[in-house]
């Protein structure tokens, strides 16, 4: 083990630029192959920014304010561990967990700043005929979660406060699933109806959320610490939500019905759907080229507003134009009407929306994917909407890197949307719209020099040295400036 701290110089600069303020900078000296990720711990009102090289896991402890607090340092797990998948924090004592790629040897490495204590506990799983759904981290507690094959049985593996596992099973063969056919199913079928293993897109409540997100087919929610919402968007017919409360293991399930429509009528084509869920209401989006439902609904399917608009009428409920960007924000153009705008979203229709001081701020459109082939990283990451938008030796491929995920995914996408503002009851506002702190850091990400010259310079390991994450109501990035090899910290408030 190592406890030695290791060195770095400090210094304060305090100026506005790009309407954002540098909080801190100081001097750092790392190796070429590394990568990034922080935890923020809420009740102590610090944040702990780890680096993650090919020999060690180099720790740094801010104050609220960014002063830097102490350090820790610890070798790296042996290589049998590929990759962090989570973490787990409970009052003085942080818990990194390093997983294999069948997942089956875990490495639970711990720090504790105030014992400048380091170590590390191997945890064994057997995961017999279990795939893997997802590792995420909810209210800083560590999840692994996996399904049965060919059953309707999911197990959680959770961190306990001693940063071991403990196995939770939950059957849900009490529900019924439908599957792409809109036929009965057990719900590993479901999951794996589209792919060979399950593919959820995690939504967290950290930044508004970008329509390449939103547009998957099945995601799941972590915004609210008390449950974790699995939702499933594989027919036109509904959104079948699963619920977990996450103190008692209970399951919930409801099938949300989308607005019911008739084979042969709307033009006789076929139709697209999506949904977003949001403050315990589920958006809900179905469309063809010729006509546009957009409903909420609360969990138990009572309708709180609908919208239906046909291709040759307007969207009167929209606070902007309809736009297109190909690949970038210098390749946006503005859509005419809504016959075009229905015919360009129908088959990839998605929706997101942010709670912005009372105010939801929606966006409505869909987005493609396109080749980044001999793409700048830069001119890839266009502006639409509210919402945008791994690198390194020690890749880390949990939840919390869910915001940069969010502020890179419209890398090499085509986008069309369009913006609607909405009050707590999702009646239209007509006003402007505001710029949120996530919009000021894309746009800063665009116009700063050094960043951008830093980020040219990667190719496969695209914003290895970004991060971004919400503190105390505000939104922070962290960038390492290689050329001056300094490690930054900006601030961006709404």
């Amino acid at each position: 083990m190592l406890k030695k701290p290791f060195l770095f110089s400090l210094f304060l600069i305090s100026l506005m630029t790009f309407s954002q303020e540098i909080v801190r900078e100081f001097d750092l000296k790392l190796e070429s192959k590394r990568d990034f990720f922080q935890i923020v711990n809420k009740n102590n009102k610090e944040v702990i920014l780890f680096l993650n090289d090919k020999e060690k896991v180099s720790s740094i402890r801010f104050d609220e304010k960014f002063n830097i607090k102490d350090s820790l340092s610890a070798l790296r797990p042996d290589k049998t561990y590929a990759e962090i998948i989570g973490y787990s924090q409970n009052k003085d004592d942080y818990f990194i967990f390093w997983g294999s790629k069948d997942r089956k040897e875990i490495n639970s490495q711990y720090f504790n700043f105030a014992k400048k204590e380091t170590k590390q506990t191997p945890i064994n799983l057997e995961l017999k005929k279990e795939k893997i759904v997802k590792e995420l981290t909810i209210g800083n507690v560590f999840y692994l979660i996996t399904i049965v094959k060919n059953t309707n049985i999911l197990k959680f593996y959770i961190s306990d406060p001693n940063g071991n596992l403990i196995e939770k099973t939950i059957d849900l063969s009490q529900f019924e699933f439908k599957n792409i056919f809109n036929r009965p199913e057990n719900l590993y079928r479901v999951m794996t109806d589209e792919s060979y293993d399950p593919v959820f897109q995690i939504i967290s409540g950290d930044s508004p959320p970008s329509l390449a997100l939103s547009a998957k087919k099945y995601k799941i929610y972590t915004h609210n610490p008390d449950e974790i919402i699995f939702s499933i968007d594989n027919t036109a017919n509904a959104t079948q939500l699963i619920r977990i409360n996450l103190h008692d293991f209970t399951p919930a399930f409801k099938s949300i019905l989308q607005p019911n429509t008739v084979k042969g009528e709307y033009g006789a084509i076929d139709f697209r759907s999506n949904s977003f869920i949001i403050d315990n209401k589920i958006l809900q989006l179905k469309t063809n080229s010729f006509v546009f439902f957009f409903t909420v609904n609360d969990f138990d399917g009572n309708k709180i507003k609908e919208f239906k608009v046909f291709h040759d009428k307007e969207i009167d409920f929209k606070n902007s134009d309809f736009f297109e960007e190909n690949l970038s924000i210098e390749n946006k153009k503005v859509i005419l009407n809504t016959e075009k705008f229905l015919r360009k979203i129908h088959n990839f229709p998605s929706v997101s929306c942010y709670n912005l001081n009372g105010t939801y701020y929606t966006v409505i459109g869909s987005s493609t994917d396109k080749s980044y082939e001999n793409i700048s990283p830069v001119m890839a990451m266009p502006h639409a909407g509210i919402g945008m938008g791994n690198g390194g030796l020690v890749p880390v491929s949990y939840g919390a890197c869910d915001t940069i995920e969010n502020l890179i995914s419209y890398r090499a996408k085509y986008v069309v949307y369009t913006n609607c503002l909405f009050d707590s009851n999702f009646n239209h506002i007509d006003e402007r719209l505001k710029t949120s702190a996530f919009e000021k850091v894309r746009i800063f990400l665009e116009e700063n020099k050094d960043i951008r010259e830093n980020l040219l310079t990667f190719k496969s390991n695209l914003y290895k040295d970004l991060i971004l994450f919400k503190f105390n109501k505000n939104l922070y990035l962290g960038n390492y400036n290689k050329a001056n090899k300094k490690y930054q910290i900006f601030c961006f408030t709404e």
